[in-house]
């Protein structure tokens, strides 16, 4: 009896990746205390801090029932999770139902109450949505039609998120849709073509009033910073200037000059790492890059030990998502990437943002579980 009930304990345990729940809740909670240290100086620190603590609560509902789902069941729900995710992206389109934020109308709202951002659980369902579309063609996709079905799959979203208008997060979808084409088995003189209709967009979008100035200025101030020296070229200059002054060990938490005197634009949402590096300094940023490594190492590791394709490409959904958006927010603090808006992933202030990141571990737990194909 004690022999078949430690069995059961270790087939248990198998099907839980411990490391990747460990780099989760350090990632979690480095993030709630870089959001403590950038908003302790103002009247509403204390709240955000609690905000961010009720989203990770909140995050830990469908990260534990996608975890127990047989991921399998969502491949056969393509259609109806496709209606959702249109409708919610019209929704916030809708006066009355989606109210305008720094210039987006991207929230949903009861009222005066904020609910959520619907742009966030669609990122999920796009890459649950991508994967199923894609898993069909288990592992070759040449056809023309086939990669113009693919790819409507990804532009109607697309079009809704640029209505609002969110550049950020439709980089984010397209970023997603080239990393599952690409283990999905696409050609890769797809991937040339898609380079040129890329920069051909750029230039349209450039030469027509498709883009808002401010949108502009962010998107061209990482090549000249003067382009605007009172909008993002100033947010730049200040947030190389606080990475700069933390040296190796920083200068503490909730010492930064930057942070505390507000220089640093957005210091709690999208340039918290600009926080972190003048506060904790190089080992700080360290420490967070090292904990990032081991997330997409061990998202790695289940996206090949995947029983299926459909689980496989899953992970690699995640896997591009977060790896972009790391990239892009870092790399915009720093000035070799153009300023988007894109958040920090478990790091930057935002609830919305916060349950889709842990609905994400969610998924990557339910396709390791299943491995073994059980």
């Amino acid at each position: 009896m004690a022999e078949r009930e430690t069995t059961v304990g270790m087939s248990l345990l198998r099907r839980v990746n411990l490391p990747l729940l460990l780099w989760t809740a350090a990632l979690v909670a480095y993030g709630i205390l870089m959001v403590w240290s950038a908003t302790s100086g103002s009247a509403s620190g204390a709240a955000m801090v609690q905000r961010q603590a009720i989203g990770v609560f909140v995050g830990l509902l469908p990260m534990l029932a996608l975890a127990l789902l047989d991921y399998k069941v969502l491949q056969h729900w393509t259609g109806p999770l496709m209606v959702g995710l249109t409708s919610l992206l019209i929704a916030v389109l809708l006066p009355g139902l989606g109210i305008v934020v720094n210039g987006q109308r991207n929230w949903l709202a009861l009222g005066s109450i904020r609910l959520f951002q619907p742009s966030e659980p669609a990122k999920l369902v796009l890459i649950v949505v991508l994967a199923a579309v894609i898993a069909e063609h288990k592992g070759r996709i040449e056809r023309p039609a086939d990669v113009a079905r693919i790819l409507g799959y990804v532009a109607v979203p697309l079009a809704l998120l640029l209505l609002e208008p969110d550049l950020g997060t439709a980089l984010v979808f397209i970023a997603i849709a080239m990393g599952m084409l690409l283990i999905g088995g696409l050609r890769m003189r797809w991937f040339a073509v898609f380079a040129v209709a890329g920069a051909l967009l750029v230039g349209v979008a450039f030469a027509t009033p498709v883009l808002k100035q401010y949108q502009r200025d962010r998107l061209t101030v990482f090549i000249n910073p003067n382009v605007a020296p009172k909008g993002a070229g100033y947010n730049l200059a200040q947030s190389k200037i606080a990475i700069g002054s933390g040296g190796l060990a920083g200068k503490g938490l909730r010492s930064g000059t930057q942070s505390s005197l507000h220089f640093i634009p957005e210091r709690h949402t999208d340039f918290i790492f600009s926080v972190l590096g003048e506060e904790l300094g190089f080992v700080g940023a360290l420490v967070l890059l090292a904990l990032y490594l081991a997330l997409l190492v061990t998202a790695l590791e289940t996206a090949a030990s995947a029983r299926d394709l459909f689980g496989a490409l899953i992970a690699t959904g995640l896997i591009t998502m977060w790896t972009f958006q790391i990239l892009v927010n870092i790399g915009m603090t720093v000035g070799i990437m153009p300023i988007t808006g894109i958040p920090l992933p478990f790091m930057s202030f935002g609830s919305s943002f916060m349950v889709t990141n842990l609905a994400g571990v969610g998924m990557l737990l339910a396709v390791w579980a299943r491995r073994y194909g059980t």
